[in-house]
């Protein structure tokens, strides 16, 4: 094996490295980006669901 090998093997494993880091990151950017929309989705029903009972409550009174 000569050098140049070794540099190029050392260049193919950072670049793989580099890789598998960027699906980790994405994987978890993605994971976050769902909670938040779920997390989003859960207080815009739980609202509606607020503001349907006011208004009931309202026509009521």
């Amino acid at each position: 094996m000569t050098d140049d090998d070794s540099g190029a093997q050392d260049r193919r494993e950072t670049k793989a490295a580099r890789h598998l880091e960027r699906a980790r990151a994405g994987g978890e950017a993605r994971a976050d980006y769902d909670a938040t929309q779920q997390a989003t989705e859960h207080k815009t029903v739980r609202l509606k669901a607020l503001r349907l009972a006011k208004e009931k409550a309202d026509k009521k009174g």
